[in-house]
């Protein structure tokens, strides 16, 4: 594809002609040139005297579908790679396992923990020397005031109800912004929802044809106004493509454009720049030179107070920063604060981003920026990484698929899984396209490309910009979402390992956490071989190096109990949690491993349906976490429940 002549600024000049279907061009001409900075890729026109409301929306004939450039693995391939990689995996369990038995078994044993929990020893001491250097430093240096900055938040939707994307608008609208501004982007994905008649103003209104990562050509339904007293655009597209198209029909509209950019994105870009945003930034027109970051967050998620701003200044005083993120908290919605789905998961969650996460962002590395919680900066870097991000695998080798494009033949059907009836207590349904190949791009994924464009970049971690988000709370919802998050987290391990420009430690970093999955069943073993040994042995020196190397980062992170406000409201259930977690991370573990291996080649997202019952049976119509709301210092929005809605509908569409 020939990509149009762009002018300084990124925007193609695409000639009226090729934007007939356009009904606002002759609104465009009219409108002055404007003197702006060429480092920005926006904008190129002043604000007009008045918003731009498009005439009535002209139907669009759909042109037809572009050749797919991607490779599309047989089944045979698939099925010869999965069982290979399976045989691999249990030869070398196999023979760790032996050593275990036949070798000398404490000198093995304690090599062994340390070599699985490698990662976490060098987190730790990373967190304190670093903790303790900012905290000397914060004492002498206050930081610099930043400028106002304008943010674009993204809440990409699919299965979501229109309750829960009205409360994620209120939570972005209340969040305390200071002195920054910031306009919404809701792209709905292939379900339709009753959003526009919300709007109490509508300044642009038109439907575009559109090219999907899948190679077909669709349309977009675009009305832009105010929603809730708050700049929105709506996107709806006319068929599923999946999260990550939406997130890169972000990109490709409001960050830096890729080299590759479709035209029909090209033109659409055109139009937000000239047409749309200017009638939603109205008065700040002048001063507004481009948006200086992309919120990420999904219509589930639960802002704390100031999450937006915190990260948005992170990223300002650091001008290498590519993307910040902030801390994931599971949602306690009432009747389930005491779930035990909720407190095994808030104790996972909770001890990787403060042991593990909090230490990569020290050294500006973060691996894994959560889809709920993230700020990416807009800076050239990016358009780059949008490119990588978005484009076809052409390898036979099913481990890029398996992290990229994962596309598969047409006749292939994930397998069913069956668990024990008791653990299943609301209709679910298994979501796969077995028609097109699959955009099973994650949030790992996304970090990983962004972090490959350059040494000099680095990622944040912002621990007190606070995002609740709802957990699983089924076995099969569980098992689901972790053989996601688990061969995202395992096959982007390899890429991290050996990919291009990535960091010494990041490297280490990985290499540990591909052997600490890799061998899951001889870790096991090993603590089985462990609790004996505590029971029947008397060597006691040596137990007690045991515990002492096993047990580091768990001290670590009873400190950060004590240390972060976030940690100490929860510290209770936190406690808890690690009970409970200790009880069923051995046998959850294996499982989950399991599936990720069986699955190889596997594109489906997984099973979706209610995550977490919103209405506890004696409450009928509960507000969602009003402890949370009470924190935010704002009330959250009251709406009322669309007919026929019993319960809160979710895809779970979070990250390792």
């Amino acid at each position: 594809m020939s990509v149009p002549h762009s002018n300084a600024y990124g925007i193609p000049e695409i000639a009226k002609s090729q934007l007939s279907h356009s009904n606002t061009f002759h609104q465009i001409e009219r409108l002055p040139p404007l003197d702006l900075n060429p480092d920005y890729p926006y904008p190129i026109v002043a604000a007009p005297a008045e918003p731009l409301l498009s005439e009535q929306p002209v139907e669009v004939s759909t042109p037809p579908n572009p050749p797919n450039p991607g490779r599309q693995l047989t089944v045979l391939s698939v099925t010869l790679q999965r069982i290979i990689f399976i045989l691999m995996v249990i030869l070398v369990n196999l023979s760790l396992a032996a050593a275990t038995i036949f070798g000398k078994r404490r000198n093995i044993r304690l090599a062994f923990i340390v070599l699985f929990k490698a990662k976490d020893y060098i987190c730790v001491v990373i967190s304190i020397f670093t903790l303790i250097g900012s905290a000397i430093r914060k004492t002498f240096n206050k930081p610099p005031v930043v400028p106002r900055q304008w943010i674009l938040s993204l809440i990409p939707t699919y299965n979501e109800s229109e309750e829960q994307i009205l409360k994620c608008i209120s939570s972005l609208r209340d969040n305390e912004l200071g002195n920054h501004r910031q306009i919404l982007v809701v792209i709905m994905d292939g379900k339709p929802k009753q959003l526009r008649r919300g709007m109490s103003r509508v300044v642009f209104e038109d439907k575009r044809p559109y090219q999907s990562l899948k190679y077909t050509t669709g349309q977009l339904h675009i009305t832009a106004g105010w929603l809730h007293q708050t700049a929105a655009i709506l996107i709806e597209k006319a068929e599923n493509c999946g999260k990550k198209d939406s997130l890169v029909l972000c990109h490709d509209l409001f960050n830096f454009p890729r080299d590759n950019i479709p035209s029909y994105s090209w033109q659409l870009r055109e139009e937000m720049w000239k047409t749309v945003l200017p009638a939603l930034i109205e008065k700040h027109w002048k001063e507004f030179k481009g948006f200086n970051g992309v919120f990420c967050t999904d219509a589930d998620s639960n802002l704390g107070k100031g999450c937006l701003r915190l990260l948005m200044e992170a990223l300002a005083r650091d001008k290498n920063a590519i993307a910040a993120a902030g801390t994931v908290f599971v949602e306690l919605e009432p009747g389930f604060e005491w779930s035990f789905w909720n407190l095994h998961q808030q104790f996972q969650y909770t001890f990787s981003q403060f042991v593990r996460r909090r230490a990569e962002g020290h050294i500006g590395k973060v691996t894994c920026l959560p889809g709920c919680v993230t700020m990416i900066a807009v800076r050239k870097e990016m358009a780059g990484a949008i490119q990588k991000y978005a484009g076809p695998v052409t390898s036979k080798f099913v481990l890029k698929h398996q992290v990229q494009n994962l596309a598969r033949s047409p006749d292939t059907t994930p397998p069913s899984l069956s668990y024990p009836a008791p653990f299943i207590s609301t209709p679910l349904t298994y979501h796969s396209t077995n028609t097109s190949p699959s955009q099973q791009g994650t949030d790992r994924r996304l970090t990983y490309v962004m972090l490959s464009q350059g040494h000099n970049l680095s990622t944040l971690f912002v621990p007190k910009a606070v995002s609740e988000t709802v957990a699983p709370q089924s076995l099969k919802h569980y098992l689901s979402q972790r053989r996601r998050w688990g061969s995202n987290s395992y096959f982007n391990s390899y890429f991290y390992l050996g990919g291009e420009k990535m960091s010494l430690i990041i490297r280490v970093a990985a290499a540990s956490d591909t052997a600490r999955q890799t061998f899951v069943y001889c870790r096991v073993l090993n603590t089985i071989f462990f609790i004996s040994s505590l029971i029947w042995s008397r060597r006691e020196p040596d137990i007690l190096l045991a515990l002492i190397a096993g047990q580091l980062p768990l001290a670590w992170y009873a400190v950060c109990l004590f240390i972060e406000p976030e940690l100490r409201r929860r510290a209770h259930k936190l406690v808890i949690g690690l009970v409970v977690s200790k009880l069923v991370s051995p046998s959850l573990a294996i499982i989950v491993f399991t599936l990720v291996l069986s699955n190889l080649g596997n594109h489906a997202w997984g099973v979706s349906g209610v995550t977490a019952t919103s209405t506890p049976p004696t409450v009928p119509n509960p507000s969602p976490s009003p402890k949370m709301a009470e924190r935010n210092g704002a009330n959250p929005l009251k709406v009322p429940t669309p007919p026929g809605v019993d319960s809160i509908k979710i895809e779970v569409m979070g990250d390792a």
